[in-house]
């Protein structure tokens, strides 16, 4: 049979084991050797339960406190400000040189008043045992027992630091035995001092707060070295059973364990009956204005500014530094936020939506007992059947009809009675449930999204992700909301469309902003038989019309068109290559191009990023890095953005193109509501809305930041109502957050401008070619080169009318340069001078209200 081997240690210590028994059994003092040995093991032993080798270097971790995480945001100044705090439990590190000695008489003892007050009810002996008390504990033992009962603790204050910082809170022999002999350890290697300065900064004081800084800032609104004798004797009464005593929870029983901490102080005399009775009077004024929810905690007095922010960048940061580090690593979080474009977003959007919420008027499904009442009696039968589970509710009907009768009638009046009465506690019972309440009078909350985005750097500099965050309603919709972008998909349709042709150039099939298309009704076969008939949103059609006017007036039909004239395999590189779209692909249909899929508005943005950094993907980025509490740089996010490659999708002549384009949207088209704010830069988006105006769009850009704005219900099957369109909704929104965000920022052009080159000539407005003799309403447009149109326009009067001479067509070549926000132009000659304009059938087209 194999047996196990022997290690070196195993061999040592059979040899040594033989060596001391054989030493013990010779020689004349066989019992004292025994009697040594046996004393010798049983100290070994007691040492092995009670100790470790290991604990001796585990003691550099005693001064090494958790400290909460900071989250920082740019303000106007280009400066780092606090805007967040991480944390599970509140500590504010206080040393102990802060705690300025008290100037009064009191006693010999002038240390701080928080000092005096924890010595005097936690170990008064602190500063002359060395970490075990013996006498300490032969007294609370005499206690304890007379008592019956667990009445006096013996642990100094050094033994309480080792439990803190190292072990449980079970209460056992051997945990007892450990906290001594660490306690002991403690006392070698550290001052008294400091291990005072660790027990106040690591003693739990209740609502989540640790140590005495944070527990003074929660209960007194100031800081520690400011308290009164009164405030510190309540935080020396908390560290036994905080809750129990806590003065915003049982009033009471605090006053009674502070006065317990007075006569402490009087028996320690380190304060006269006189004195304390005087400091213990002056907290009647605090306890009688004390009106604090006993549920209130440090927690929710952390700083948080932009919860939307501190919860998307905390849950990144999870994945990458992970949590025990950034609740308790005292981290310096460095983000791409900016504090004057994420306030001016919230100030945007949150009250948009209070006030649509009430527009659209959408009421929760409350007859949740018709089910019952209409087929209950045959749903037992299904069941059977299909093997369904039982339907059952949470709550029983007549919950359900009290609940909401309390909140719609009697609420109201059990509050105007509350202000008779003047009871504390129903006032607060009924403020908890007026903010707990979800949503107002059952209408289900409009929702949204704003998301802003550097397009040259891909910083984040504001984020909302819905109508406020709380504890029902923390989706984070710019990232989690996938939704169908509707019309604003026509820009990055257009733009791969008009990119393809400028690197495959057909004359026959080449799209441009001039390219004319027919905007009529469309219908489709489908395989499975079913027919699919797109229309526009007024379900009236233009005829023919140019695409620039068909993206300015949002032609539904005219992009099915373009997607049919160029093909969408043609396209889908193109397409992919500005979503982006991690895990799912676009569908292979012609509805893609009525933005009939589902994004997120963070990834719609980042398409439109693209755009405005001349066809370049954006790879967006919110936190550039984080230090720790030294000031080392642990993980530096801008590498990671550095390494990711920003690829050429577009030609940066294609994106000129569609740039030029939206700024028509913009200022004639369905995006006029963008300048009701009096946004003075020029401006480049388009709306979309989706079927029974269920989604409300805008998406745009100025050369300094992409912005997105978004209205829709969670449910995606509910309407806004009726005329709910991206215009009249979510344009105003980005006008305005545009307007006060970049308010501060001089206006500048595209930086990649100066490497377009675009070809700009006169075409006929009617048919988008070369303008013939009779062509009397002419526009200028911009080609890339390889697509200027080659025909000559014919199109317009008759045979008596027509000019034999064809005129020479007016062109201009333009290379873009970035030289004082200006374009050098260079101008060929033109010969004759334009036609003079005549009456033609086709009078009057150019005054049509599209």
């Amino acid at each position: 049979m194999k047996q196990e081997p022997v290690g070196l240690f195993e061999k040592y210590f059979i040899i040594w084991f033989r060596i001391v028994t054989e030493r013990i059994w010779t020689g004349d003092k066989k019992v004292k050797n025994t009697f040594l040995a046996i004393l010798g093991f049983g100290v070994l032993n007691v040492f092995l339960l009670t100790g470790s080798i290991k604990d001796f270097f585990r003691l550099d971790e005693a001064a090494v406190y958790d400290i909460p995480s900071t989250l920082y945001g740019l303000n106007d100044k280009g400066e780092y400000e606090p805007i967040a705090e991480y944390y599970k439990f509140s500590r504010i590190p206080v040393k102990l040189e802060e705690l300025k000695p008290e100037s009064t008489d009191y006693s010999a003892d002038n240390r701080h008043k928080v000092i005096q007050c924890f010595l005097s009810t936690e170990d008064n002996s602190f500063y002359s045992h060395n970490g075990i008390d013996l006498k300490g504990i032969a007294r609370a033992f005499v206690v304890n027992l007379m008592a019956g009962r667990v009445k006096e603790g013996a642990s100094t204050i050094t033994q309480q630091v080792a439990r803190l910082k190292f072990l449980s809170i079970e209460r056992s022999i051997a945990r007892k035995a450990r906290e001594a002999w660490l306690a002991i350890l403690l006392e070698l290697v550290y001052p008294k001092d400091k291990i005072l300065e660790v027990y106040l900064n690591e003693i739990p004081l209740g609502h989540g707060t640790i140590g005495v800084g944070a527990a003074s800032r929660f209960y007194f609104r100031k800081e520690v070295q400011d308290v009164t004798w009164g405030e510190a004797a309540i935080l020396a009464s908390l560290t036994t059973r905080p809750t129990q005593f806590s003065p915003i929870v049982n009033p009471v029983s605090s006053m009674n364990k502070v006065r317990v901490v007075f006569r402490k102080l009087v028996e320690n005399g380190r304060m006269t009956v006189a004195d304390a009775e005087k400091e213990f009077a002056s907290l009647e004024e605090y306890y009688t204005n004390l009106n604090r929810s006993p549920n209130d905690s440090a927690f929710s007095d952390r700083l948080n500014r932009f919860p939307y922010v501190t919860e998307y960048i905390r849950k990144n940061l999870i994945r990458s530094i992970g949590s025990s580090r950034l609740y308790n690593g005292g981290l310096k979080i460095y983000s791409t936020i900016q504090i004057r474009h994420q306030e001016e977003a919230e100030k945007a959007l949150l009250p948009a939506l209070q006030r649509q919420t009430i527009e659209s008027n959408q009421r929760a499904f409350r007859n949740i007992d018709a089910f019952d009442d209409l087929y209950g009696s045959g749903y037992s039968l299904i069941a059977d059947l299909y093997d369904l589970p039982e339907f059952k509710f949470k709550i029983s009907k007549i919950e359900r009809t009290f609940s909401s009768a309390y909140q719609e009638d009697i609420r109201d009046e059990f509050y105007a009675l509350n202000l008779l009465v003047g009871d504390d506690y129903l006032g607060d019972t009924l403020d908890k449930n007026f903010t707990s309440q979800s949503t107002k009078d059952h209408l289900l909350p409009v929702e949204g999204s704003l998301i802003a985005i550097r397009p040259e750097t891909g910083y984040i500099t504001a984020l909302v992700g819905g109508s406020g965050f709380r504890s029902d309603n923390q989706q984070i919709r710019p990232f989690q909301a996938f939704r169908q972008p509707g019309s604003a998909f026509k820009p990055i349709l257009y733009a791969a469309a008009m990119d393809y042709s400028g690197k495959n150039p057909d004359p026959e099939k080449n799209v441009t902003p001039a390219t004319l298309f027919a905007d009529s009704p469309l219908q489709y076969l489908m395989e499975d038989g079913d027919e699919w008939a797109p229309e526009n949103y007024s379900s009236e059609y233009s005829g023919f019309i140019l695409l620039r006017k068909a993206l300015e007036q949002s032609k539904n039909s005219v992009a099915v068109r373009v997607l049919e004239q160029v093909g969408l395999s043609n396209l889908m590189d193109s397409l992919r290559g500005l979503l982006q779209l991690q895990g799912r692909d676009i569908p292979y249909n012609f509805s893609v191009s009525l933005g009939s899929f589902e994004l997120t508005p963070y990834e719609l943005t980042r398409a439109y990023a693209a755009l405005a950094s001349g066809g370049k993907t954006v790879n967006p980025i919110s936190v550039l890095y984080v230090e720790d509490n030294a000031g080392k740089v642990i993980k530096d996010f801008r590498k990671d953005y550095e390494d990711v490659e920003r690829k050429q999708i577009i030609s940066k002549e294609a994106a000129f193109l569609i740039t030029s384009m939206m700024k028509d949207v913009v200022e004639e088209g369905t995006g006029r509501g963008v300048l009701s704010y009096g946004l003075g830069r020029k401006a480049y988006g388009k709306t979309g809305t989706t079927n029974n105006f269920r989604d409300a769009w805008f998406v745009g850009y100025t050369p300094e930041l992409v912005t997105s704005v978004w209205f829709g219900y969670d449910v995606g099957t509910i309407s806004l109502g009726r005329g709910m369109t991206g215009g009249k909704l979510s344009a105003p929104v980005w006008g305005r957050f545009m307007a006060r965000a970049l308010e501060k920022e001089p206006a500048k052009e595209f930086p990649w401008l100066a490497e377009v080159k675009i070809t700009k000539r006169t075409v006929c407005r009617m048919s988008g070619k070369l303008p013939g003799g009779q062509c009397h309403d002419l526009l200028e447009e911009y080609f890339i080169p390889q697509t200027v149109p080659k025909d000559v326009c014919n199109d317009h009067g008759s045979a008596w009318n027509v000019v034999e001479s064809k005129p020479q067509p007016q062109s201009t070549q333009i290379v873009v340069e970035k030289k004082k926000q200006d374009t050098k132009v260079e101008k060929k000659p033109t010969q004759g001078k334009p036609p003079k304009r005549k009456n033609s059938v086709f009078s009057g087209d150019e005054e049509i209200d599209y």
